[in-house]
C-alpha cells in the first residue's frame, strides 16, 4: 500500500531563475489553451497526450519530463471538464487564460536529486539545474514530483507500508454542516464537532475580502497603494488557508479516531459538497446562506478523511442523506424542523432531540435498512459529547478540548420546557450556550 504525502515549504521571495522557469511553463500553458479554442471552433479532434508531448519537445527551456507534467495537467483538465458538461453541469469551462505570465513548474521524480539538505532540480541538458533549500526533517520517502510556484515548494513523497487491518465490522454515520461540523454516531454513542471557530474563520475572511476589494477598487492598478493591498490579501489568505486546514486535520483526526474506537470499518458520510451550487442554479436559499454553504471547505475535510481513514482501517463511503434531519426516528413522521432542536409534530410521537443526531442517527439506519429509515428501529442515543476548537492562538494551532456531555433525553426535554410557554426551554438554552463557549 501506498502512502503518499505533499509537503508544502515556503521558500521565501523567487529568485530570477525561479521566476524565469515560471514564465517558461506559462508560455507552454498559454499554447496550450489557444491550440485547444483552435481545435474547438473548428470541431477538429484534440491530439493525444503522445502527439502533443511529441509536437513541443525541444521547444521550451525546461525539462523534457516538466513538459510531459504541464501536458498531462491541461489534458487531465480537458478531460475532466467534458465529463462535467456530459454530465449536466453547463457552467463547467475548459482552460481559457491564455495569457498567463507565471505558471506552476512541475518534475518528476526521475529529474530530482537529494544532497543533504538542498534539492536540485534539472532544468534540461546545457542548463544549469535548479538548487532549493528544505528542511532536513523531511519525511522518509521516495520523492515522486516536485512543483515550483510563487513563494511555496511543494513534495510530493511516497511510502510503501503495509495495508492496515480493518478497523472492525461496525459502521458510523456523520451529519456533517456549518452549525455542527460533524455529529457521529453508531447509534450507541454520539459526539459532535462544533464548526463554530471554522464558521468564523470563514466569515472574517469574507469580511476583510470585502473590505480590501472596495479599497483596491478605488486605486489604480500598477500603484504603489495597489501593491500593498495585493500583498496583504495574499497574506490574509495565506493564513486563513493555514489556520482552516490545521482545524480540519484535527477534526479529521478526531472523527477517524471515533470509528476505531468504536470499531467501525465504515464512516459514512453526507454527499452535500455541491449542495450551495445546486441552490444557486435553482434560485434558493438566501445569499448569505449561500454563502456560508459555498465558504464551508467540506471537500477538503473529505479528502483528509478518505486518506487517514486508509491509514487506520477506515473506508470513507458517501451517501445521500436526504429528508434524514426531517424524519422522525420514533414515528417516521416528517417535517422540516427549524432551529436547533428537533420536535416532532405528530401529537402521539413527540419525541425531542438534537436535530444533527437525529440527522446522523438517521443516515446511520438508512445504511443498515438498504436506503430506507425504519419507524422505531434506531433511536438517537440520550447523550452527545461536544468537542470544540479553544479561541485561536497567534501560532494558529486550534486543539480540540476533551468534550462536555449534554443530555438529550426526551423525559430532560420535556421536564424543562414548559407546554403552551413562549418561553424557549431550557434544553435549547443549555444547548446554545454550549456551543457559544468558543
Amino acid at each position: 500500500m501506498k502512502d503518499v504525502r505533499v509537503v508544502k515549504i515556503n521558500i521565501g521571495a523567487p529568485t530570477r531563475t525561479q521566476s524565469e522557469l515560471r514564465c517558461e511553463s506559462a508560455r507552454l500553458w498559454n499554447r496550450l489553451v489557444k491550440l485547444h479554442k483552435y481545435c474547438r471552433t473548428r470541431h477538429w479532434q484534440w491530439p493525444s497526450k503522445g502527439d502533443l508531448e511529441k509536437h513541443f519537445k525541444g521547444r521550451f527551456a525546461l525539462h523534457s519530463q516538466s513538459v510531459q507534467a504541464l501536458i498531462q495537467k491541461f489534458c487531465a483538465n480537458i478531460d475532466a471538464t467534458r465529463t462535467k458538461r456530459k454530465e449536466g453541469d453547463k457552467q463547467a469551462r475548459y482552460p481559457w487564460r491564455d495569457q498567463k505570465k507565471f505558471q506552476i513548474v512541475m518534475w518528476k521524480g526521475g529529474a530530482v536529486k537529494r544532497q543533504g539538505n538542498r534539492l536540485r532540480l534539472s532544468c534540461g541538458t546545457g542548463r544549469k539545474p535548479l538548487v532549493v533549500k528544505v528542511p532536513t526533517n523531511l519525511p522518509l520517502g521516495k520523492i515522486a514530483a516536485v512543483e515550483l510556484g510563487f513563494r511555496e515548494l511543494r513534495i510530493t513523497i511516497s511510502n510503501e507500508i503495509d495495508k492496515p487491518l480493518s478497523a472492525g465490522s461496525n459502521m458510523v454515520a456523520a451529519d456533517v454542516g456549518v452549525i455542527h461540523l460533524a455529529v457521529m454516531t453508531d447509534g450507541v454513542v454520539s459526539e459532535a464537532i462544533v464548526g463554530r471557530g471554522l464558521r468564523s474563520l470563514v466569515q472574517g475572511k469574507n469580511r476583510s475580502l470585502a473590505m480590501l476589494q472596495e479599497r483596491l477598487s478605488k486605486t489604480q492598478k500598477g500603484s504603489r497603494r495597489n501593491r500593498k493591498l495585493r500583498k496583504t490579501k495574499t497574506r490574509l489568505l495565506a493564513r486563513f488557508h493555514q489556520r482552516v486546514h490545521n482545524l480540519l486535520h484535527h477534526a479529521a483526526n478526531k472523527m477517524i479516531h471515533f470509528c476505531v474506537e468504536r470499531e467501525a470499518g465504515t464512516l459514512f458520510v453526507g454527499d452535500i459538497a455541491e449542495i450551495s451550487r445546486h441552490a444557486r442554479v435553482k434560485k434558493k436559499g438566501s445569499r448569505r446562506a449561500n454563502q456560508m454553504n459555498s465558504g464551508n471547505p467540506l471537500g477538503i475535510l473529505y479528502n483528509y478523511l478518505e486518506y487517514k481513514g486508509k491509514l487506520n482501517g477506515v473506508t470513507l463511503k458517501k451517501d445521500s442523506e436526504a429528508y434524514t434531519t426531517q424524519t422522525c426516528p420514533l414515528c417516521s413522521h416528517r417535517h422540516k424542523p427549524s432551529g436547533r432542536i428537533y420536535k416532532c409534530k405528530n401529537e402521539q410521537c413527540s419525541f425531542v432531540g438534537i436535530r444533527d443526531n437525529v440527522g446522523a442517527t438517521n443516515f446511520l439506519n438508512k445504511q443498515y435498512h438498504d436506503g430506507r429509515i425504519m419507524a422505531g428501529a434506531m433511536l438517537p442515543p440520550s447523550q452527545v459529547k461536544y468537542h470544540r476548537p479553544v479561541p485561536m492562538r497567534r501560532n494558529g494551532v486550534d486543539r480540540l478540548t476533551g468534550g462536555t456531555l449534554l443530555d438529550t433525553s426526551l423525559k430532560s426535554a420535556l421536564d424543562t420546557s414548559v407546554s403552551g410557554s413562549n418561553e424557549p426551554s431550557v434544553l435549547v438554552s443549555v444547548a446554545c450556550s454550549r456551543i457559544s463557549l468558543l
